[in-house]
């Protein structure tokens, strides 16, 4: 057999990323994670942050390198012997983990409910992957069992999915990078050569820091804090993610009632009205991309329907609603509903949306809970501590803390009108773009 040189490839993040086994090549280079080339990784914010136009693709292959880094400096300074296969199936999962994401990201899951990236992704897998790694002499049911949680061993889910995670250490780098936005750079490097195996006394392996990382992980947890609010629950973005979903249920709507209103490109078919069978659901879904709902907005601003037209003029022309903090209840708030029923008449509930962003920096640990801690070695490392009993400050603890903001999104015209008595009521209003 001849002898699999190593490919190389140019990424802005890290510099020179290497694929280490021909199966992983097959799977970039095969259809399905293609596709992930058409799909944005941050969905409506390259509306706001105009950098934002990184893809899917890119951060797959990120979750990957940094699974291989990490396995490799456990195996060449022996802190734990993994066989090859498992090597393999875990850096296989980091590569497809987000296989099965749709057009705009999460935003798509909201709005049709048999949209469940990590159902389809697992499917997507099983289906049009596994003769991949049966040509390699490999079962794909290893992988699968670490997408799934199920491995015998809960240390390879760990590093995949948890609160520390390659998953989340690539995407809030890669992020930051893309959209300018300085708040997700941490010393990854400290937590790479500081993520350590650890055997619990019931023998199975779980992911814990060594304490001389402590404070890199510190400042990646605030790093993903200040990301949320400021790149992935900005206003603004909230904003487009909420015109994306009204849109979306008005093309419902008109579908339902009468098909022949909605002018529906004909790969979209599947999702207003999805075919019987799992395997067909799976090859329409495959075929879709970010361009084919822009193709289908463009459509649809010239429809007869003149509510579905004008929102999808306003999402085209980049006039979303105007989001701001909401009044609360009582009289300001019924104020305003009624200004909007008589200025927007007996359709204004397609232009008045309530939404209520939330963030969680951390979740301390709970013994019984599905959460899985953040855990620093003692010294000796004989046993560990949840991080926000580790560290010297009470921090962490603030960050388990949920942090909200309500807000309230109708049409820029309208906001004009009632801003004047938002001021009123407070004089201070936040500016962000």
């Amino acid at each position: 057999m001849k002898r699999f040189k190593e490919k190389v490839l140019r990424d802005p993040l890290y510099g020179n990323i290497t694929v280490s086994h021909p199966l992983l090549l097959e799977i970039i280079d095969s259809y399905p994670f293609q596709r992930l080339r058409r799909i944005r990784q941050l969905g409506m914010c390259f509306n706001v942050f105009h950098g934002a136009e990184h893809s899917r693709f890119q951060h797959s292959v990120g979750v990957m390198w940094l699974m291989h880094r990490i396995l490799n400096y456990w195996h060449d300074n022996r802190l734990l012997r993994i066989t090859p296969e498992t090597k393999l199936a875990a850096t296989a999962a980091a590569l497809v983990h987000d296989l099965g994401h749709g057009p705009f990201s999460h935003a798509l899951e909201h709005a049709f409910a048999q949209v469940d990236h990590e159902r389809l992704g697992r499917a997507l897998v099983q289906r049009y992957l596994a003769p991949l790694f049966e040509r390699h002499g490999l079962q794909v049911e290893e992988t699968l069992s670490i997408l799934e949680g199920r491995h015998p061993q809960p240390l390879w889910h760990e590093l995949l999915s948890s609160q520390l995670d390659v998953d989340r250490m690539d995407y809030l780098q890669r992020d930051s990078l893309y959209t300018g936005a300085k708040y997700g750079l941490f010393d990854i490097d400290r937590i790479i050569f500081t993520v350590r195996p650890f055997r619990n006394p019931d023998g199975h392996l779980c992911c814990a820091v060594d304490p001389k990382g402590c404070e890199a992980v510190e400042g990646y947890l605030f790093c993903r804090y200040f990301m949320h609010w400021q790149v992935y629950l900005h206003k603004t973005v909230r904003s487009y993610e909420t015109l994306l979903r009204v849109i979306l249920q008005r093309a419902h709507l008109l579908y339902e009632e009468s098909p022949q209103l909605l002018e529906l490109p004909s790969n979209l078919r599947f999702l207003f009205a999805p075919p019987a069978g799992e395997e067909d659901f799976l090859a329409h879904y495959l075929e879709i991309d970010d361009f084919d709902f822009y193709h289908a907005f463009k459509l649809w601003a010239k429809s007869s329907d003149p509510i579905l037209a004008d929102l999808c003029q306003r999402f085209l022309g980049r006039h979303p609603f105007k989001a701001f903090d909401h009044p609360g209840a009582g009289p300001l708030y019924e104020r305003i509903l009624r200004y909007l029923q008589k200025s927007l008449g007996e359709d204004w509930r397609w232009y008045c949306h309530q939404d209520t962003p939330q963030n969680l920096g951390y979740d301390i640990y709970q013994p019984g809970s599905s959460s899985s801690p953040i855990r620093i070695l003692d010294t000796p490392p004989t046993s560990w501590r949840e991080i926000s009993q580790a560290t010297r400050t009470k921090a962490i603890e603030a960050l388990s803390e949920p942090v909200r903001r309500p807000l309230l999104m109708i049409p820029h015209l309208q906001y004009r009108h009632i801003k004047p008595w938002l001021e009123r009521e407070r004089p201070y209003q936040s500016t962000f773009f």
